[in-house]
């Protein structure tokens, strides 16, 4: 699919004071920003002219029960796995869409993941973005961006030839819901990020 078609699910954000971030947290790697715009070119149809799209600086980690935190929690816990899921169950769920998975991808993606990194600019996108920590008040022309994305860190195999990737949309468009989709890549000779699956981990309609 050209571009996501995701949903709205039972959502919850931490209410506390922003996410406390110093200047030596730890960057991902120049890796990640590859598969990010290879995530971002198939987002190249929004239903809108001139959409302003935000994305959060902060990735997204597996942590449960963070109150400082204003990242975005579902039952107290991360998106990546929600509760009764787990990080096995979940791989399981990849495995059955997936069945050549590489083992190392998803357990590069696991370690990844345990805790959230900061992004930065320059990032490509088919569209107007802004990178916001998350908690940001408004700011004039971005009062009311039309989505905001949040990002995983990105799982690699061994080879750096297939890339694991979660992707949480908050959508503000009616023609576009609310969802977050698991996203896999595989490298081509010619060093090009080729989308290869995406699985639809929790939509409006499973609850």
């Amino acid at each position: 699919m050209r571009h996501l078609t995701i949903f709205l699910g039972t959502l919850l954000f931490a209410t506390s004071a922003a996410v406390s971030m110093s200047q030596n947290q730890p960057e991902p790697v120049p890796a990640d920003y590859k598969v990010y715009e290879a995530v971002f070119d198939l987002m190249d149809r929004i239903p809108k002219k001139d959409p302003h799209v935000t994305i959060s600086d902060v990735t997204l980690n597996s942590k449960c029960g963070e109150a400082d935190s204003d990242l975005p929690l579902v039952n107290g816990c991360s998106f990546l796995w929600m509760k009764p899921d787990t990080a096995s169950s979940v791989k399981q769920l990849l495995r059955e869409e997936w069945p050549d998975l590489d083992d190392s991808t998803w357990a590069d993606f696991e370690t990844n993941n345990v805790a959230s990194v900061r992004l930065r600019e320059p990032i490509v996108t088919p569209w107007k973005h802004k990178l916001i920590e998350p908690g940001d008040g408004p700011e004039k022309d971005w009062e009311s961006p039309d989505m905001t994305i949040f990002l995983s860190r990105v799982g690699f195999n061994k080879q750096k030839t297939e890339a694991v990737v979660y992707v949480l949309i908050f959508s503000y468009m009616d023609q576009v819901a609310t969802g977050g989709d698991y996203f896999l890549f595989r490298k081509s000779k010619a060093g090009i990020w080729n989308f290869a699956g995406r699985l639809t981990y929790f939509t409006k309609d499973k609850g």
